[in-house]
């Protein structure tokens, strides 16, 4: 009875502590966004909610510039009613000319606040983030939810890579890894997912398109759904069908694919890369007979070669820029156990790797419309 007495008093004491937070006290901060100013200066614009003692909200933009991010923030709080708070933050958008400089400091700051979710989403904005946070859409109402949605849908549907703060801190102290961040711009009354950015030490080095992304996917793990549009030769057509395109259009969705990757050559180093596919034919702009056997066949035939030529122009794209987002080096570490492999070492090495890549493709299905 006297320990209950004690845990119930402590109990007390330590609730008494805590600092309290009242929702219709506080600003909400759901979304920032950082740039570098010519003068070195950092400049905050901040999606800000608005709670009032009726639970009605309301979104504000509010901005600020200074020496670092946290007087940045002291000087948005002087500009609201209420003490803003982040532990709604669901995104963090970085400028393009502050990434070129290196995000490392800003990581660091991130990793290092208690109220900062590992879930919140990093971007990259191609523009003005002030222009695309304060502009007046007329079909969006929250732009922080806005574009987080817009950031996770993608991800899930393998348009964009994940990037929240936890895999992006946990990618930046590997020792061989690199990572990629999701770039979004304002196109006039949309924002759009554009591509993805590529980092080599935390700066940006490259970039890939979305339409890009879902390779990256098949080569990194096994996916189970996405959507590819290949361009096939016209001979693809031959002994099939009347020529009537230059290129025959071909779309593939809910595609399960699994990477299966062995390393032949530590010295070189040389990976043998196949990646086993099973996938639906969803669209053709041409009038072909799907359900014939010998169109199948040529249909996945050519449909492997694409998607090879695809995948090794973009790994050589990333090793040109020196950005080993597949992970190829955890794999090499993984594999080679009298070999020291650090970033250093890595970037000696990754540039010179060969990977042989074989895709096996198998249509399973169609729903094709002409």
């Amino acid at each position: 009875m006297k320990k209950l007495i004690i845990v119930i008093a402590f109990t007390f004491i330590l609730g008494g502590c805590a600092e309290q937070k009242i929702l219709e006290n506080i600003s909400l901060m759901t979304l920032v966004g950082y740039e570098l100013e010519d003068g070195g200066e950092l400049s905050s614009t901040a999606v800000i909610r608005q709670i009032n003692q009726d639970l009605e909200s309301r979104v504000e933009i509010q901005s600020a510039t200074a020496a670092t991010s946290k007087w940045a923030r002291t000087k948005i709080d002087l500009k609201t009613s209420k003490i803003t708070g982040s532990g709604q933050l669901r995104v963090v958008l970085f400028g393009e000319k502050l990434a070129k400089e290196g995000l490392d400091h800003n990581l660091h700051i991130l990793k290092m606040s208690a109220e900062i979710s590992n879930a919140t989403y990093l971007a990259i904005v191609e523009g003005d983030i002030k222009e695309l946070l304060e502009y007046n859409y007329k079909n969006i109402t929250d732009i922080g939810q806005h574009i987080y949605q817009l950031i996770q849908q993608n991800i899930e549907h393998h348009h964009a890579l994940s990037s929240t703060l936890h895999e992006v801190n946990r990618d930046k102290y590997s020792l061989v890894k690199s990572y990629a961040l999701p770039i979004i711009k304002k196109e006039e009354e949309n924002i759009i997912i554009t591509g993805m950015a590529l980092f080599k030490d935390s700066k940006v080095v490259g970039q890939i398109s979305a339409d890009d992304t879902m390779y990256i996917m098949m080569i990194r793990e096994r996916t189970h759904n996405g959507t590819l549009q290949l361009e096939l030769p016209e001979s693809t057509l031959d002994g099939l069908a009347e020529k009537s395109f230059d290129e025959l259009a071909v779309a593939i969705d809910t595609i399960d694919s699994k990477p299966i990757l062995k390393l032949v050559d530590p010295s070189v180093p040389e990976f043998d890369l196949t990646i086993k596919m099973e996938c639906r034919l969803r669209e053709i702009n041409a009038d072909l007979i799907v359900d014939e056997p010998k169109t199948i066949e040529k249909l996945e035939k050519e449909i492997n070669h694409k998607i090879e030529s695809e995948i090794k122009r973009i790994i050589k794209y990333s090793q040109d820029v020196n950005s080993d987002i597949f992970n190829f080096g955890e794999r090499f570490r993984a594999r080679v156990r009298n070999v020291i492999v650090d970033k250093e070492k890595w970037y000696e090495l990754y540039p010179q790797m060969k990977v042989n890549v074989k895709v096996e493709s198998q249509i399973v299905r169609d729903g094709v419309f002409q």
